[in-house]
Protein backbone atom coordinates (compact mmCIF):
# COMPACT_ATOMS: atom_id res chain seq x y z
CA UNK A 1 0.00 0.00 0.00
CA UNK A 2 2.85 2.31 0.92
CA UNK A 3 4.40 2.21 -2.39
CA UNK A 4 0.66 2.55 -4.06
CA UNK A 5 0.23 6.24 -2.57
CA UNK A 6 2.91 7.51 -3.61
CA UNK A 7 2.27 6.41 -7.38
CA UNK A 8 -1.23 7.61 -7.19
CA UNK A 9 0.42 11.05 -6.05
CA UNK A 10 2.96 11.38 -8.55
CA UNK A 11 0.27 10.48 -11.28
CA UNK A 12 -2.10 13.41 -10.03
CA UNK A 13 0.86 15.67 -10.24
CA UNK A 14 1.55 14.36 -13.51
CA UNK A 15 -1.88 15.34 -15.07
CA UNK A 16 -2.52 18.48 -13.16
CA UNK A 17 0.60 19.82 -15.00
CA UNK A 18 -0.27 18.36 -18.32
CA UNK A 19 -3.93 20.19 -17.77
CA UNK A 20 -1.97 23.84 -16.88
CA UNK A 21 0.52 23.65 -19.52
CA UNK A 22 -2.29 22.84 -22.11
CA UNK A 23 -4.23 25.98 -20.85
CA UNK A 24 -1.58 28.23 -21.10
CA UNK A 25 -0.20 26.88 -24.60
CA UNK A 26 -2.88 28.35 -25.91
CA UNK A 27 -2.74 31.94 -24.49
CA UNK A 28 -5.99 33.16 -27.56
CA UNK A 29 -8.94 32.06 -25.40
CA UNK A 30 -10.82 34.24 -24.89
CA UNK A 31 -13.41 32.95 -22.45
CA UNK A 32 -16.04 35.58 -23.70
CA UNK A 33 -16.91 33.40 -26.49
CA UNK A 34 -15.40 30.12 -26.19
CA UNK A 35 -17.35 27.04 -25.83
CA UNK A 36 -20.67 28.81 -26.17
CA UNK A 37 -23.00 28.06 -28.62
CA UNK A 38 -23.59 31.19 -30.71
CA UNK A 39 -26.47 31.05 -32.06
CA UNK A 40 -27.04 33.35 -35.53
CA UNK A 41 -29.36 36.48 -35.37
CA UNK A 42 -28.47 37.93 -38.78
CA UNK A 43 -26.86 36.95 -41.84
CA UNK A 44 -25.34 39.18 -43.91
CA UNK A 45 -27.66 41.95 -43.19
CA UNK A 46 -30.77 40.20 -43.09
CA UNK A 47 -32.68 38.58 -40.01
CA UNK A 48 -32.83 35.13 -39.78
CA UNK A 49 -36.18 33.36 -38.93
CA UNK A 50 -35.92 29.96 -36.89
CA UNK A 51 -38.80 28.62 -39.23
CA UNK A 52 -37.05 29.17 -42.58
CA UNK A 53 -34.54 26.24 -41.10
CA UNK A 54 -35.22 22.88 -41.12
CA UNK A 55 -33.04 22.48 -38.02
CA UNK A 56 -33.53 25.35 -36.14
CA UNK A 57 -31.21 28.71 -36.51
CA UNK A 58 -27.43 28.31 -37.90
CA UNK A 59 -25.05 27.98 -34.67
CA UNK A 60 -21.65 27.99 -34.36
CA UNK A 61 -18.97 26.91 -31.71
CA UNK A 62 -15.18 28.31 -31.16
CA UNK A 63 -13.54 25.62 -29.41
CA UNK A 64 -10.11 27.93 -28.92
CA UNK A 65 -8.01 25.59 -26.79
CA UNK A 66 -8.52 22.98 -28.78
CA UNK A 67 -8.45 24.76 -32.28
CA UNK A 68 -11.83 23.71 -32.94
CA UNK A 69 -14.94 25.30 -34.86
CA UNK A 70 -18.25 23.68 -35.02
CA UNK A 71 -21.95 23.80 -35.29
CA UNK A 72 -24.95 23.95 -38.28
CA UNK A 73 -25.58 26.03 -41.01
CA UNK A 74 -29.34 25.24 -40.06
CA UNK A 75 -29.79 22.42 -42.13
CA UNK A 76 -26.30 20.40 -42.13
CA UNK A 77 -23.94 20.15 -39.20
CA UNK A 78 -20.78 20.83 -39.51
CA UNK A 79 -17.12 20.65 -37.34
CA UNK A 80 -13.33 21.79 -38.48
CA UNK A 81 -10.04 22.70 -37.19
CA UNK A 82 -9.56 26.84 -36.59
CA UNK A 83 -7.06 29.15 -35.57
CA UNK A 84 -7.50 31.76 -32.98
CA UNK A 85 -4.89 34.78 -33.27
CA UNK A 86 -6.73 37.94 -31.08
CA UNK A 87 -9.61 38.52 -32.65
CA UNK A 88 -9.34 36.59 -35.84
CA UNK A 89 -10.67 33.19 -37.18
CA UNK A 90 -9.20 31.20 -39.81
CA UNK A 91 -10.83 27.97 -40.22
CA UNK A 92 -8.91 25.08 -41.91
CA UNK A 93 -11.08 22.20 -43.77
CA UNK A 94 -14.53 21.66 -42.72
CA UNK A 95 -16.58 18.61 -43.13
CA UNK A 96 -20.22 18.95 -42.94
CA UNK A 97 -23.80 16.17 -43.36
CA UNK A 98 -24.93 16.26 -46.62
CA UNK A 99 -28.86 16.52 -46.22
CA UNK A 100 -30.92 18.39 -48.75
CA UNK A 101 -33.41 20.68 -46.34
CA UNK A 102 -36.11 22.73 -47.90
CA UNK A 103 -36.30 26.50 -47.04
CA UNK A 104 -34.00 29.17 -46.50
CA UNK A 105 -30.64 28.16 -48.05
CA UNK A 106 -27.29 29.99 -46.88
CA UNK A 107 -24.86 27.04 -46.48
CA UNK A 108 -22.87 28.10 -49.67
CA UNK A 109 -22.02 31.48 -48.39
CA UNK A 110 -21.73 30.39 -45.01
CA UNK A 111 -18.96 27.99 -45.76
CA UNK A 112 -17.75 30.36 -47.62
CA UNK A 113 -17.85 33.52 -44.83
CA UNK A 114 -15.47 30.83 -42.00
CA UNK A 115 -13.51 29.81 -44.88
CA UNK A 116 -12.35 33.93 -45.40
CA UNK A 117 -9.02 34.44 -44.78
CA UNK A 118 -10.31 38.03 -43.07
CA UNK A 119 -12.80 36.90 -40.81
CA UNK A 120 -12.31 38.77 -37.29
CA UNK A 121 -14.83 38.93 -34.40
CA UNK A 122 -15.81 41.77 -32.12
CA UNK A 123 -18.39 41.48 -29.11
CA UNK A 124 -20.79 44.02 -28.40
CA UNK A 125 -21.33 45.44 -24.82
CA UNK A 126 -25.35 43.71 -25.53
CA UNK A 127 -23.35 40.49 -26.18
CA UNK A 128 -24.26 40.65 -29.80
CA UNK A 129 -21.11 38.87 -31.08
CA UNK A 130 -20.25 39.90 -34.85
CA UNK A 131 -18.25 38.48 -37.43
CA UNK A 132 -17.18 40.67 -40.12
CA UNK A 133 -15.08 40.13 -43.34
CA UNK A 134 -13.38 42.67 -44.61
CA UNK A 135 -14.34 45.23 -41.88
CA UNK A 136 -18.02 44.58 -43.04
CA UNK A 137 -20.67 42.61 -40.81
CA UNK A 138 -21.52 39.20 -42.16
CA UNK A 139 -23.19 37.50 -38.64
CA UNK A 140 -24.37 38.34 -35.63
CA UNK A 141 -25.02 36.28 -32.74
CA UNK A 142 -26.44 35.85 -30.12
CA UNK A 143 -25.72 33.07 -27.22
CA UNK A 144 -28.13 30.47 -27.71
CA UNK A 145 -29.96 29.49 -24.07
Amino acid sequence: MKVKLPLVIALMIFTSACSTIKKTEHGNVDARINNIVWGVISFKGRTLNENDFANGLPRISFNMQDNKISGSDGCNSFMGLATYKGNSIKAGAIASTKMACPGNNIQADFYDILASDHLIWRLDNDNVLRLLVNDAEVMALKERQ
